[in-house]
Formats: C-alpha cells, sequence, structure tokens
C-alpha cells in the first residue's frame, strides 16, 4: 500500500478528524493479507499506475505475480520496478501469467516489441480458456514463491489480475466471484497482497457485484492537472465498516 494515506471519513468508529484509525485498518490488512479492487471509468493508464504503486517500490524485496487477461507488453513492463534497483534480480522474484485469448509472449527476447525489462522474466502461458485454469496457475505460482523463499514477509507477495474486464464478460459473475475468493484465500494464508482492476466506475453492477469479495476497493479518477497541480486522485471503500476517504493524489 502507498504510504500517504488519505483522510478518512466513516462510521462512529473511524471519526472524520482521526486518520491514525483509518491507518490502523489498512496496516492490518497489509500484515494480515488483503484483496483490493481497482475500479475506475478511466482511461487504463491511471490502472497500470495504482497496480504498480500496489506492487510495492525498488528498493523492497517484493514478490511479484500479475495475471493478465487484456494488458500490454508495455504497460506489464511500466508496473514493475527498475530491474538495476530491486534486491533480487526480477527474472527471480517476478511471475507473469498471460492468460489472453491467444497468449503471445510478452518476455521473449527475440520479439522485437518485447521491453527490454520483461526480458527472461518467468511466464506461463495458460492454455486452458476456462477460468479454473487462471485460478490453479495464481495458486500455483503462490506456491512456488513460498517454496523459493526464505521466509515471507507480511506484505512480500503481491499479487495482480490485468483486467477482470474479459473476465466478468465471459464468465458468469459466480464463477468470477468464486475465482476472487479462492485466490484471495491463498494470498491471505501467505499475508500477502492481491489487487484487480476492472475499468467501470464505483456504482456499475458489475463492481457492486464484487465488492463483498474483497476487503477494500480503490476508485480512481482524472483531474484537471492545472486546477489541482496533479491529474489523477484515488479514494478507498471499505463497506464492511462503511468507510469512505476523501480524494486523494494517486
Amino acid at each position: 500500500m502507498t504510504t500517504d494515506y488519505p483522510t478518512a471519513r466513516g462510521d462512529d468508529d473511524f471519526p472524520p478528524d482521526d486518520l491514525s484509525l483509518f491507518v490502523s485498518l489498512l496496516n492490518r490488512l497489509k500484515s494480515t493479507g488483503c484483496s483490493l479492487l481497482v475500479v475506475g471509468d478511466e482511461p487504463r493508464e491511471l490502472f497500470t499506475r495504482a497496480s504498480g504503486h500496489l506492487f510495492g517500490d525498488s528498493e523492497a524485496l517484493r514478490h511479484r505475480i500479475l495475471a493478465v487477461t487484456d494488458a500490454t507488453a508495455e504497460s506489464i513492463a511500466e508496473r514493475l520496478p527498475d530491474p538495476e534497483e530491486t534486491p533480487r534480480p526480477l527474472t527471480d522474484t517476478a511471475h507473469i501469467l498471460n492468460h489472453t485469448g491467444a497468449p503471445r509472449s510478452v518476455t521473449t527476447a527475440t520479439d522485437p516489441t518485447t521491453p527490454p525489462a520483461l526480458t527472461g522474466i518467468r511466464e506461463t502461458c495458460i492454455a486452458d480458456p476456462e477460468l479454473q485454469g487462471l485460478e490453479s496457475a495464481l495458486v500455483e505460482a503462490i506456491r512456488r514463491v513460498d517454496g523459493r523463499a526464505d521466509h515471507l514477509q507480511p506484505s512480500d507477495l503481491r499479487v495482480g489480475v490485468d483486467s477482470l474486464g474479459p473476465l466478468v464478460g465471459h464468465y458468469e459473475m459466480d464463477v468470477v466471484r468464486r475465482c476472487l475468493d479462492a485466490v484471495g484465500s491463498h494470498v491471505r494464508d501467505h499475508s500477502g497482497m492481491a489487487h484487480y482492476t476492472l475499468a467501470n466506475a464505483y456504482d456499475d453492477e458489475d463492481v457492486q457485484a464484487l465488492v463483498p469479495h474483497v476487503d477494500a476497493v480503490i476508485e480512481l479518477r482524472s483531474v484537471d492537472p492545472e486546477e489541482w497541480g496533479h491529474d489523477a486522485e484515488q479514494r478507498w471503500h471499505v463497506p464492511r465498516r462503511d468507510i469512505t476517504t476523501e480524494w486523494t493524489q494517486l
């Protein structure tokens, strides 16, 4: 999670002037494991930026698993840290799961369209067209990280799925929700952080159908940079605690 926490407003447990209680909730999610849904009727570039933040900065050792359904190779590279700055090579700590309609490798060095930062990163192209194939690959990747890491600390494991759009458009909603529940359970077992992107408005029917299956929702919006001094903002929703934060810079 980001270190600049938004200002909270919510029920009696989280009064508007008590930021520390909301920060405490976020830290608790970070330490025990959580699933986050990133939404907004906004350009995909904002989701790439938000995903990069949630994957963690380059200084800390993180084990990153990114499942892609419609993300470009360029956007994948943009959300990963500079491989020259990470404690261990990304080839040891990152894993891409390719679940596109017609999987084409995004890490092959011989492909001229492959960003240099992705060359050599472990990639699994999922041939199973059913959602169970993606779910199984995510669970196996998590187990592989656990088996290879010396000792996973809370939030060391970072999992992302970009995006849920093709999944909710192709599968029954109950199937997608079961997948999120299963992956989320494995992520929490390892005190990790998972995030899923869906480029729909917060009040969209598909978004609201998924809200009960995550711990919090991060809503994105574009703003006028001349007026605000930045071009994008986020706010957090924790429906189980009736909390919605103020908008803050992404």
